[in-house]
């Protein structure tokens, strides 16, 4: 776990390093509230994620556009749950793939990071949807997540993408978990 997580910045983000005055209080979302409000909200629920935190746990999946803070909350997420003693893998998508599929297809790495991968208690993947379109990746991420459901185990998962630009790249039996 410690050289997946090694190039993160998992020590640097935390919930008191999270500003909500970085939000506008004036320009409001979607939903009507303005987005410190979102924000705020957004915060309070992972807060409330950790401190309830126990296995099985659901997963948290996190759209928006880029630099609204889903990677800095994530990692916020995670560092409070190793402080509580379960362990946690925190890597972007392409990396996580790129790592399984020179594992997979180059038979002189002796590594099982898919293992790793499958039995952490929290994987946090940053920015999915930004790895390279392939039929491989597309059955690691569905055994990842279809593994760690049918354990109860959580995927905290960040995407740029819209929920429905998810479901359109993603098949329906990846989208649906």
């Amino acid at each position: 776990c410690l050289d997946l997580n090694a190039s993160s910045a998992m020590n640097l983000c935390s919930f008191a390093s999270f500003d909500i005055r970085y939000y506008s209080d004036t320009e409001k979302a979607v939903s009507g509230k303005t987005f410190r409000e979102e924000m705020k909200g957004n915060l309070n629920y992972c807060l409330r994620y950790c401190e309830d935190f126990h296995l099985p746990q659901n997963g948290i999946l996190m759209v928006g556009g880029t630099g609204l803070g889903k990677t800095h909350l994530s990692l916020a997420v995670g560092n409070e749950i190793i402080n509580k003693g379960y362990s946690v893998i925190y890597g972007s998508a392409p990396n996580l793939f790129r790592i399984v599929e020179k594992e997979h297809f180059d038979s002189t790495v002796q590594s099982d990071t898919i293992q790793l991968l499958q039995e952490c208690d929290l994987l946090i993947i940053d920015d999915l949807g930004a790895e390279f379109e392939s039929k491989f990746y597309l059955s690691v991420l569905y055994n990842l997540l279809n593994t760690r459901m049918n354990a109860g185990k959580p995927v905290i998962i960040n995407t740029n993408f819209t929920l429905s630009e998810l479901q359109n790249r993603y098949v329906g039996r990846i989208s649906s978990r």
